[in-house]
């Protein structure tokens, strides 16, 4: 008995010395860390407030995610008047173009008006001479004729053309100087057998119409529309009307029948099956009613190699033709029409793709009536945002270098190595448990994704003045001549690409300028690439707390990692070279997956138009959606381990997982008019937003745990296509060890419980109370504490009256708590409350005024109730 006491005591002693532990630390976390757990800080509340304003919380997450995700974003964003849609990608874009144009706007120094030498002065200076349409006007005229006469004169405007100028001759100065691409694709690039070496290469033509579907389906809107364009604009460049009008027919006959012999772009997946490489001499023979070698040598007619020696080919040359039946078909079309349409074509397309989208009116109003019709947007841009977009395009690493030096975060590029390396080591996890690929594959597998290059952010010379400068030391301005300067512009980067035949691959060179919100694979080079202006919110910020990051530009990288090993990507191996490097067991077992997506994305259907999605032709970016999206998880929960919890955000009331998976779905949110939803299921390879939420996470285990999605809801049907398979021997043994458990000794567990809970409550019930009474005296006292003067309070209240807080972007914590441009401390935690109610009155700039701070609102509504009553801050 003794004993017994003796235990009981000890125990008794124990838990009293245990609560009185955790009463203590407790105590001391509420009283010198009390606001541990949810983020205060502007960033935290700027991001919560853009998620809270987008998300529709009354929708069952687990029945239509895309609308619980961004219902609200989408009834807050009409579509503006000068696009077909809205989304957060575009408006990313658009961020950046006033960036870019504030930059492009402010003077390099005192001798800014003069500056055409450095590589930036030239780019200010192209993009005032493209901002003046007055000069334009005056002058564009001038540089047409000069250009015309040059091609030999253009049939439609009453030119004879002279015997002397050949079709091949007249096209490989279009491809020197114009970058032209409407008969076909010419252009130098690495060889995808040979990738240390530049080769010339052949490819279809791109297509004024979106895509060939436009032209091979029976008369619609859109080839009208495009028929009159071309009519009204020969008109205008003076040609007679009745001329006019059937040399519009014309030329839009042989354009239908150009784009009738090119090849679905769902059929070209298979790269390797489109890879020939012929000679010169060898593609004479086969292909005799166009000359070849005279093409070609007309296009290098003004190029030179590092010696000065011009660059030209012999029958010997090898070419690399992408769809060698297109260019059978092509050799056929062009003995049935006679040169004078061909010409006609080539030279309307010429001038369509780089002069009649910068003319000023009469021009410009008729391109916008052709847009109009198409429904691509209801008013005309303001004129700087294609000055921008052009200055980009042309010149972008100068525009790149400006960028990163006023807008680029250099942490980011640290976060984002680290969050790549960790998907990468996610990448390579899931393929050890993959059963679908054999050992051999596997290995080879890994050795890709390890010596995948990344290129983040911009290339390390942009920081050097002196390269960039002579990146762009033969590009010339010419004063008072848009056109004049343009042109050399084009004819300049033309050069740089061709003078590549003669130059071995540079492997750090960027495919892509720092300047733009896109992310690559570039599967020749297996590298891929994150320009800086992509590493911007929504895909990326410093304030996210990592499961935003992760899934944002987390799944962003695994998508371009899963790109190398798609339908497509898989086709390289990891120098770049197409190569089987997949034995058959293993391809077999992929195709199998891939029909399984291509399946699943043909069922679903755009609600908008009633019109099903391509699941074929947008198999590989489904792919790399579903892959990323696993990849991004499994690296998310790694980072975990080693990293602190962050805190939550406020009013955000979501787990770690949860919101993971939240943020992704945001990043598609958008909505387009209908014709462009039409449109983008016809051209696009990648699913509309809805789908590319729908899809990944209704293929997502983790996604369906997170959100407790019962199976067989819409979000977790039972049926699911995984490239990556969960580890069933794993979870077996689970079951295994589970069912084991619960079988042992169960009655003499249940009694075992029952007295060790008995005990617990007798033992700690009392002191559990008088922590909660002591908890609830402190709180007051610390509520009397720090009730802060009236003088404080009087400031804040006036500067209320005056409107002092009335720009959200200056302080966006005064959006939300009402206090102005002074952020609130602890002690001042107590006026929320009676702020809160002025802010509910509708008092202006206060909480309640959403017209100030999107958002806001409901922030604060989802604020934790001692926030709102000023215990917690």
């Amino acid at each position: 008995m003794a004993a017994r006491e003796r235990v009981f005591g000890g125990l008794a002693l124990f838990f009293f010395l245990l609560s009185l532990l955790l009463f203590v630390g407790l105590l001391y976390l509420y009283l010198s860390n009390d606001n541990e757990d949810i983020c205060m800080s502007p960033g935290c509340i700027r991001t919560a407030s853009v998620i809270l304003s987008s998300m529709n919380s009354s929708v069952d997450p687990c029945t239509d995610f895309y609308e619980y995700a961004c219902g609200q974003w989408i009834r807050g964003h009409p579509i503006p008047d000068d696009a077909p849609s809205v989304s957060n990608f575009e408006n990313l874009g658009q961020d950046l173009e006033f960036a870019l144009k504030e930059l492009l706007e402010e003077k390099i120094g005192r001798d800014d008006q003069n500056d055409t030498k450095s590589a930036i002065g030239k780019a200010k200076f192209f993009y005032k001479l493209c901002l003046n349409e007055s000069e334009i006007f005056d002058n564009w005229r001038t540089t047409f004729d000069e250009v015309v006469a040059s091609f030999g004169g253009w049939p439609s405007l009453g030119h004879r053309l002279p015997d002397n100028i050949s079709l091949e001759q007249l096209y490989g100065k279009m491809v020197a100087k114009f970058r032209a691409d409407s008969l076909f694709k010419a252009t130098v690039q690495p060889d995808d057998k040979d990738s240390e070496k530049h080769v010339l290469l052949i490819d279809q033509p791109a297509l004024n119409l979106f895509a060939r579907d436009f032209y091979v389906l029976a008369e619609n809107e859109e080839r009208l529309a495009y028929l009159q364009l071309i009519r009204d604009v020969l008109v205008l460049l003076h040609a007679p009307s009745e001329s006019a009008t059937l040399d519009a027919e014309e030329i839009i006959e042989f354009e239908t029948a150009l784009a009738n012999i090119t090849m679905a772009d769902d059929q070209r997946h298979d790269i390797a099956e489109l890879y020939t490489k012929m000679t010169l001499g060898e593609m004479n023979q086969q292909l005799p009613n166009f000359d070849w070698q005279l093409f070609f040598n007309a296009v290098f007619r003004d190029i030179t190699d590092k010696n000065g020696s011009r660059i030209s080919f012999d029958a010997n040359a090898e070419v690399v033709v992408y769809g060698v039946d297109f260019l059978r078909r092509l050799d056929k079309l062009l003995p049935q029409y006679e040169k004078r349409r061909v010409v006609n074509y080539l030279e309307w397309c010429w001038f369509f793709k780089t002069m009649l989208r910068d003319l000023p009116d009469p021009f410009a109003l008729t391109i916008f009536k052709f847009y109009k019709t198409l429904n691509l947007m209801n008013v005309q841009k303001v004129r700087w945002h294609g000055c921008v977009t052009r200055i980009n395009n042309l010149m972008p690493m100068a525009t790149s270098s400006i960028y990163v030096k006023n807008h680029f975060d250099h942490e980011a590029k640290k976060q984002v190595e680290e969050m790549i390396s960790l998907i990468m080591e996610a990448f390579v996890d899931l393929l050890v448990s993959e059963d679908w690929l054999t050992e051999e594959t596997k290995e080879f597998a890994k050795q890709k994704v390890r010596t995948m290059k990344q290129k983040i952010g911009y290339p390390d010379y942009l920081n050097d003045p002196v390269a960039v400068d002579r990146e762009y030391r033969l590009f010339e301005v010419y004063d008072h001549r848009y056109y004049k300067t343009k042109f050399q512009f084009y004819e300049q980067y033309q050069r740089d690409v061709l003078e590549r035949i003669a130059q071995p691959v540079d492997r750090e060179r960027w495919v892509a300028g720092a300047a733009l919100v896109n992310a690559f694979y570039s599967p020749n080079t297996n590298e891929i690439i994150f320009p800086a202006a992509i590493l911007q919110p929504v895909f990326y910020s410093k304030d996210f707390p990592s499961p935003m990051n992760f899934g944002g530009i987390g799944v962003v990288i695994g998508h371009e990692i899963t790109h190398g090993f798609d339908d497509r990507g898989r086709l390289y191996d990891n120098l770049g070279n197409i190569r089987q490097w997949w034995d058959n067991v293993t391809i077999a077992n992929f195709e199998k997956k891939a029909e399984c997506i291509e399946k699943q994305y043909s069922e679903y259907v755009l609600d908008q138009i009633a019109m099903k999605i391509n699941g074929r032709s947008t198999k590989g970016e489904n792919i790399a959606d579903n892959g990323g999206l696993k990849q991004a998880y499994k690296a998310f929960k790694k980072y975990q381990q080693s990293h602190r919890t962050p805190p939550r955000l406020p009013g955000v009331n979501l787990t770690h997982d949860q919101l993971f998976f939240l943020n992704y779905a945001q990043i598609w949110c958008g909505t387009m008019n209908d014709k462009e939803a039409v449109r983008k299921l016809r051209t696009s390879e990648h699913s509309p937003g809805p789908i590319r939420v729908k899809g990944p996470l209704s293929n997502s285990v983790d996604f369906a745990k997170a959100f407790s999605c019962k199976e067989g809801s819409p979000m977790n049907p039972t049926q699911k296509c995984r490239l990556a398979t969960p580890n069933v021997h794993a979870i077996k043994l689970t079951k295994v060890l589970k069912a084991m458990w619960l079988r042992r000794g169960v009655a003499f567990g249940h009694t075992l419980l029952t007295l060790h809970l008995a005990f617990l409550l007798v033992m700690i019930a009392p002191w559990f109370i008088l922590l909660c009474a002591t908890l609830v005296t402190v709180s007051g006292r610390l509520q009397m504490r720090d009730v802060p003067d009236m003088q404080w309070f009087d400031s804040v209240t006036s500067k209320r009256d005056a409107g002092y807080w009335n720009d959200c972007e200056f302080s966006p914590m005064s959006c939300v708590r009402g206090i102005g441009r002074k952020f609130m401390t602890t002690s001042q935690v107590v006026l929320i409350r009676k702020l809160d109610r002025l802010s509910i009155k509708g008092q202006e700039g206060l909480v309640g005024d959403e017209s100030l701070c999107p958002g806001s609102r409901s922030v604060y509504d989802n604020f934790p109730s001692r926030i709102k009553e000023g215990n917690y801050m």
